[in-house]
């Protein structure tokens, strides 16, 4: 028994040691396992690391040990049509401070004071970025005029301050300041990048911006370059220039002129005007008024704003919207909303009922259709009946019996009416399309529109009466123009445009602009006669009369809007080109809702296409061509003829077709008046002074008023004072337009002899 107890011990020992071995070997094989799934794992891993997500982890490591430092490209330049600079750059700095580099507190502190007291920006704004210890370049202020940067250089030397540094970069500069503003625009910085806002600066941006250079270097542990051969540079590349189709000399002009209409008459929806090449669509000046400085466009004068006049609509909508919690966050709203009006070209982006001057395309489509003739006559009795409407002329009374041409010279609206009636409803729509008033007319500047016309199926008899003369219908002003163009230019319509040419940096021509032909809308009779009859009406007395310009033949049309249904408000304008024989250039101006003084184109617009044209058709090189009448009237530029021997000087004034008068008894003259370089209508007359001092000084006259009179009626009453007299904005001396100013004014003590310049002015209506 007791031998078999001993083997059962032996047996059970066995058996626990067997089970220890078993234990231990399966402790052996999850051990494996795991190490096995660990392998598997980092395996996985770096097969993530090294292959999958490659790309990752070397981006992240090189951004790590990889400086960036980019520099900014020039913007390109725009010039006008003679290299003119109208938008520029000039260096400025971006300050920036390194966090990591400041050596403690204490130089923090002083960063953070000298920064603020140079540069105006506020010290606790800087201070938290010095704590910003990781960073090596944090931005305290862009576009650092550089007498301010040179002062942080200063400070930074004064201090050995290596934590402060600046970075090269442009700003930009409009030399002209407020010359073509709403052309030019301007542009803004968003996300550190110069952008186009408005204009050319808009719609050539892509051109005008260029690209930004960078350096790659690497970097230490501590986040600094490290000194190794390891660098990258992708040269800057600026923007290309813009050479543009606008004459700084011609914009000059036109923006002096229609600042003078916007004074007399002080227009709710401000005024516009457009110069163009008839023959190439290229735009000389384009102006809307008020205007604003291009280097400071978001500072703008309440006393400018105040001119700017936003639709109810749109205050009532801020008013009674709840974003805006209070009076001064709607009053805010407001001026904003103003600016935007400000900044907007009205010659591109706003719509308007443009009267009258669309006789024009009423009567070239009805000759051009054979529906009408130029001899054929209508009778006007101041109002035609259409459908169920009586629709009145300008001219109450009536004009009478007139023909189709005499119509368009008079600006009747019941013989435009019968033109209209005698082409079609369907072939008016077909020339209005033709001459692009469907469309835009694809200028090249930003936010064009193109205005509303009726439905086809909704032009009716009544709508086609009202169109015939301009009504109930909107364009803009460049459609108008260029629909006109297409007139004087012998029947093609062709795109306007802004830009003449893209150069690069080195002045290599990139893209060049030719003229672009749409289509032929006339042919070359029709607008040969629509030409002849537009300027016969101005120099016959029609209602454009007031565009005369002595020495070149005009062909203009006047126009007097209502603004829709019920309003009292209108629009005032006159489109014109010259010269009417050879047409090269075409102005339009229109005045939105005068509101003093005359509400008539012909009246308040006409007249400043005629000074407009006066002045810059010799500047572009149009010579005038006078009649034997104007031949007559011609002014006459003085010579100097003080220190010459009174016989010489009466002897050489008799012989100039001039006048003159002695004073005094000596045998020289010591002073004329009027001086040398006047310009004095033919037998006027130089007061001829031959004592000099106190006797001179006694020889005045009070200016007398002139104020209602024809020119003859003014020329003698200004001779009977010893006065000379120059006639401006009339025919002649014997046109019977009335004088609405003079200079110098009634009442002013002058010099005999004294030359009183008389702005004369038809009563125009249309």
């Amino acid at each position: 028994m007791a031998k078999i107890d001993i083997q059962k011990r032996e047996s059970k020992s066995i058996y626990i040691k067997g089970g220890k071995y078993k234990f231990k070997t399966a402790r052996v094989a999850v051990t494996v396992v795991l190490l096995v799934l660990a392998l598997i794992l980092v395996v996985q891993q770096l097969y993530k690391i090294q292959v999958t997500e490659a790309a990752l982890y070397k981006n992240n490591s090189l951004r790590q040990r990889i400086g960036i430092i980019e520099s900014d490209p020039a913007r390109g330049a725009i010039y006008d049509r003679n290299m003119n600079i109208l938008a520029d750059v000039v260096q400025v700095r971006q300050v920036l401070i390194s966090p990591a580099d400041i050596v403690n507190d204490e130089e923090a502190v002083m960063i953070a004071t000298g920064l603020s007291s140079i540069l105006g920006v506020d010290y606790d704004e800087i201070y938290e970025k010095t704590q910003w210890k990781d960073r090596y370049g944090t931005n305290i202020k862009h576009r650092v005029e550089m007498a301010v940067a040179e002062q942080v250089l200063e400070f930074k030397e004064k201090y050995n301050i290596k934590a402060i540094f600046l970075k090269p970069q442009f700003k930009r500069v409009y030399p002209y300041n407020e010359l073509a503003s709403q052309t030019i625009g301007f542009t803004v910085v968003k996300n550190d990048i110069m952008t186009g806002e408005f204009g050319l600066e808009k719609y050539y941006d892509d051109y005008l911006c260029g690209n930004p250079g960078r350096i790659v270097t690497v970097k230490n542990a501590f986040g600094r370059s490290a000194d190794l051969d390891y660098t990258s540079c992708i040269q800057v590349q600026n923007g290309s220039n813009i050479v543009s189709t606008i004459d700084v000399e011609v914009q000059s002009i036109f923006e002096k002129n229609l600042a003078a209409a916007f004074a007399d008459s002080l227009p709710r929806e401000r005024v516009t005007g457009i110069i163009m090449d008839v023959r190439t669509g290229e735009i000389y000046a384009m102006v809307s008024l008020p205007s604003y400085d291009l280097n400071a466009p978001g500072e703008v004068g309440a006393e400018t704003l105040d001119l700017i006049n936003l639709d109810p609509w749109t205050i009532t909508s801020i008013e009674n919207d709840e974003k805006y919690k209070s009076e001064e966050e709607k009053e805010k709203k407001i001026l904003e909303e103003k600016l935007q009006k400000l900044w907007q070209n009205k010659a591109v982006s706003s719509s308007y009922e443009p009267g009258s001057t669309m006789k024009t395309l009423t009567l070239s489509a009805a000759l051009e259709e054979k529906a009408v003739n130029e001899n054929e006559s209508f009778y006007c009795s101041g109002v035609h009946s259409v459908a169920d409407r009586s629709i009145a002329c300008h001219l109450r009374s009536g004009h009478g019996w007139l023909t189709a041409a005499e119509g368009l010279m008079q600006s009747c609206n019941p013989v435009a009416m019968r033109a209209a009636e005698k082409l079609g409803a369907s072939a008016y729509l077909k020339y209005f399309n033709a001459f692009g008033y469907n469309q835009k007319t694809g200028i090249d500047l930003p936010f064009e529109t193109s205005g509303v016309m009726h439905k086809p199926e909704n032009f009716r008899s009544v709508e086609l009466a009202t169109a015939s003369f301009g009504q109930r219908f909107e364009i803009t002003p460049i459609q108008l123009i260029a629909g006109v163009a297409a007139i004087a230019n012998g029947g093609k319509l062709i795109t306007p445009h802004v830009v003449k040419a893209i150069l690069d940096d080195d002045g290599n021509v990139i893209k060049e602009f030719e003229p672009e032909i749409k289509r032929t809308v006339l042919s070359e009779n029709t607008a040969t006669k629509i030409t002849r009859i537009l300027a016969d009406g101005v120099a016959s007395g029609g209602a454009a009369r007031n565009a005369f310009v002595k020495g070149y033949e005009i062909a203009a049309k006047t126009g007097t809007s209502e603004k829709g249904v019920g309003t009292t408000a209108n629009i005032a304008s006159c489109v014109a080109y010259a010269p009417a024989d050879d047409p090269k250039f075409a102005i339009l101006v229109v005045v939105d809702e005068p509101t003093v003084g005359s509400i008539y184109g012909g009246m308040v617009a006409a007249p400043v296409v005629a000074k407009t044209f006066a002045e810059i058709l010799p500047y572009l090189g149009v010579e005038p061509a006078y009649t034997e009448k104007e031949l007559d009237e011609r002014l006459i530029i003085l010579r100097n003829y003080e220190n010459q021997e009174i016989i010489s000087a009466a002897e050489d004034i008799t012989a100039r077709g001039l006048k003159y008068t002695i004073i005094g008894g000596g045998e020289y003259v010591r002073e004329q008046s009027p001086k040398a370089g006047c310009s004095l209508m033919k037998s006027g007359n130089i007061v001829l002074f031959t004592e000099s001092g106190d006797e001179t000084a006694r020889e005045t006259t009070v200016v007398p008023n002139v104020y209602g009179l024809s020119a003859v009626e003014s020329n003698n009453r200004l001779a009977g004072a010893k006065l000379n007299i120059n006639i401006n904005g009339a025919e002649g001396m014997e046109s019977r337009a009335a004088a609405i100013g003079q200079n110098p004014e009634a009442g002013e003590t002058v010099k005999i002899g004294t030359i009183v310049n008389v702005e004369f002015r038809h009563n125009s209506t249309d």
